[in-house]
């Protein structure tokens, strides 16, 4: 006996049920702009902006330069913890949160240019917003199946969002400036699955057969969208201040997924399917199953931030900035099907998914000491930021696989022969933590070179909803480090 094609593909569908509404689990959303100066700072940067990587903060601040200058960064980020899965109170297994991954934090090119005897400032810029890394682990099938409390799901996610953006500051009245970047989003994360499922069909009461399943599934989601950061700044000799808009957008996510399906069936008989006795038990189907092209759009709101900056004396800076994304309300939309037209248009048709997401207020300070010694100047940069993710609470999530058979109005019991049930219910409370930052460098007339460290601790707590009670299940304690390099050039 083997699986049929209609089970293949409605077992597939299932498993992108799960993995779609789990695309965005672990992203931040956290736009910022690069360097490691903001970042030695806590990322405190919105009234500061003035040196090359204003575009990716508030590209009002751009108009300062006089010169064409280029700015390079390489990040390492480091993360650590652990996820804890619990039953009755009890630790059943840790996943191991670390890893080791690398890339450009950002790139900056900078130039001054003059349109009817008017300075204005150009910026080109690449940055990497964000990192993610998440693990996670749950039972999908409950007891009711015949599975015992150990999670039977693990998952995997790394990658991250990056930003290219083109600016132009310029300063509009005395003290005052203005400015505008067009910025495209693109980036990259890969999920790692890995499944065991069990299901019973029962269509011959004398005679069942049961399937045992591991799958492994890998999806690569690619992600773009575009939108506008609007930006002002009031300067003076000794004070700073910044207002920075961000335009809502669409996040696009394309997937493409990659599933191995081992299943083991045999009719049980007399004999037990789970000692060997039985010849009929035991054989295998292996699938790999190829789809591409998965859609989602994830609805970013308008960012909007402000930030202050004070010179406590000349060498001494203080900033702090109050940065709110309005995420409450804000859908996530699947690409269901496709029509073709006669007139060759294409139109798409979306489902939403409410990920019941919060909205998020930020708030950053940070302060910067410069030293001027025979050597050059050697700055010394202190910052913290609270983090808060959008993530909420998620419930009621329930997925279905019906068999091959055909359905009637009896097959809503979940023990009809022609459908096998699993559910997967759980709460999760939001992502709260911290980040603290340290940062240092050299600097000299045409050449300037940072360093900065961050340290960042999440914590969030999982329940399964059972029996309309929610059950704790796991806790989730990161503790991450990033490392940032950033090399700066006048020309």
């Amino acid at each position: 006996m083997k699986m049929s094609l209609s089970k293949v593909v409605i077992l597939v569908s299932l498993i992108l049920t799960t993995t779609a509404c789990a695309q965005q689990e672990g992203l931040s959303f956290n736009f910022f702009g690069g360097g490691a100066r903001s970042e030695g700072m806590g990322q405190a940067f919105i009234a500061v902006s003035n040196d090359g990587t204003a575009g990716g903060w508030n590209p009002a601040g751009l108009y300062i330069h006089e010169q064409t200058l280029m700015t390079f960064s390489y990040g390492f980020l480091l993360p650590r913890g652990k996820y804890d899965y619990y039953n009755e109170g009890s630790l059943l297994t840790s996943l191991d949160h670390s890893g080791d991954y690398g890339s450009i934090n950002c790139w900056n090119l900078v130039s001054p240019i003059r349109i009817k005897n008017h300075h204005f400032v150009f910026g080109l810029s690449y940055t990497r917003n964000f990192d993610t890394y998440n693990k996670f682990a749950e039972n999908l099938l409950y007891e009711r199946l015949g599975y015992g409390p150990e999670p039977n799901a693990t998952y995997d996610r790394h990658g991250g969002i990056n930003t290219i953006s083109l600016s132009l500051g310029t300063r509009v009245y005395e003290q005052f400036s203005m400015g505008l970047s067009g910025n495209i989003y693109v980036g990259k994360a890969v999920t790692e699955e890995s499944r065991y499922l069990r299901a019973v069909d029962s269509t011959d009461a004398n005679d069942p057969v049961y399937y045992r399943s591991n799958i492994n599934v890998v999806d690569s989601t690619a992600y773009s969208g575009f939108n506008l950061t609007f930006g002002l700044l009031y300067s003076s000799e000794s004070f700073r201040a910044g207002l920075t808009f961000k335009s809502p957008f669409n996040l696009k996510g394309e997937s493409d997924s990659t599933m191995t399906w081992i299943s083991t069936y045999g009719t049980e008989g007399k004999s037990s399917p789970y000692n060997g006795e039985n010849p009929d038990y035991g054989m295998f189907v292996t699938q790999t199953v190829f789809v591409d092209n998965m859609t989602s759009k994830t609805e970013i709101p308008m960012i909007i931030g402000t930030g202050f900056a004070f010179n406590i004396k000349e060498n001494w800076l203080l900033s702090t900035d109050i940065e709110y994304r309005g995420f409450s309300g804000n859908m996530i939309k699947h690409l269901d099907s496709l029509l073709l037209t006669a007139g060759g248009e294409t139109i798409e048709f979306f489902s939403d998914f409410d990920p019941n997401w919060s909205n998020v207020w930020q708030f950053r300070i940070g302060t910067e000491y410069l030293f001027d010694t025979p050597v050059g100047i050697i700055p010394l940069r202190l910052g913290y930021r609270n983090e808060s993710l959008p993530e909420g609470n998620i419930s009621n999530v329930d997925v279905i696989f019906r068999g091959d058979k055909e359905t009637s109005e009896a097959s809503d019991d979940p023990g009809d022969s022609t459908r096998t049930f699993y559910s997967f219910t759980y709460d999760q409370n939001k992502i709260s933590g911290f980040s603290m930052a340290f940062g240092t460098g050299f600097h000299w007339e045409q050449v300037q070179l940072d360093i900065a460290y961050t340290y960042s601790k999440y914590d969030q707590e999982i329940y399964e909803v059972i029996d309309d009670e929610s059950v704790f299940k796991g806790k989730n304690n990161w503790k991450n480090h990033h490392l940032n390099l950033t090399f700066t050039g006048y020309f």
